[in-house]
């Protein structure tokens, strides 16, 4: 199977603010960055999507193409940053942020939830995915969650999560095989 990660395209959120799972405005340009990504990729015979409508756009008119309906998953959100959603960074408390910062996989912002919360969450439904007939497979999601499913064929596995540079509307294409998934290439 091929599988293509594809990050949302732009949003309209200003520079510094944190937003997870809070539903932001698409950018003006939504419109032309969905027609690129779309004209970008095989026609899928199957087709997954983020809830939040950054992400089901683009996942729609990626399905508009190929006639195929994306199944809608909740575990596909961005990380939940709880209290801290819509917030500035640099106005959350840094002696809280520190601490995420440098204990992610175990620490969740308050009322959030941890990055290995995160990883676990992703790989069930990255299973059901694999577990799928299709030749060509489409993702469409945020960040963290197409850090997660990296991080299971990287040799740096989960430690580097936040490294991981995703274009908006980027495309990530990886191989399913006998040997697990392997990366072709990462914003393609």
């Amino acid at each position: 199977m091929d599988l293509y990660l594809i990050r949302h395209t732009r949003t309209q959120a200003e520079t510094g603010v944190c937003y997870g799972r809070l539903e932001v405005p698409l950018a003006p340009t939504y419109v032309a960055e969905c027609t690129a990504v779309a004209g970008r990729l095989p026609a899928p015979q199957a087709l997954w999507s983020s809830p939040r409508a950054r992400c089901r756009v683009l996942a729609e008119a990626i399905g508009e193409r190929a006639g195929v309906a994306p199944k809608i998953d909740e575990r596909l959100c961005e990380l939940d940053f709880g209290e801290w959603e819509g917030r500035r960074w640099d106005t959350i408390e840094r002696d809280r942020s520190e601490r995420w910062s440098a204990e992610y996989w175990n620490v969740a912002p308050p009322g959030g939830e941890t990055y290995r919360e995160l990883h676990e969450r992703v790989g069930a439904v990255l299973a059901e995915i694999l577990a799928h007939d299709a030749q060509q497979a489409v993702l469409v999601t945020h960040a963290g969650p197409i850090r997660a499913v990296l991080a299971r064929c990287l040799p740096t596995g989960p430690q580097r999560y936040p490294e991981l540079e995703l274009e908006y509307g980027g495309i990530t294409l990886l191989r399913a095989g006998e040997a697990g998934l392997r990366l072709e290439y990462v914003n393609g």
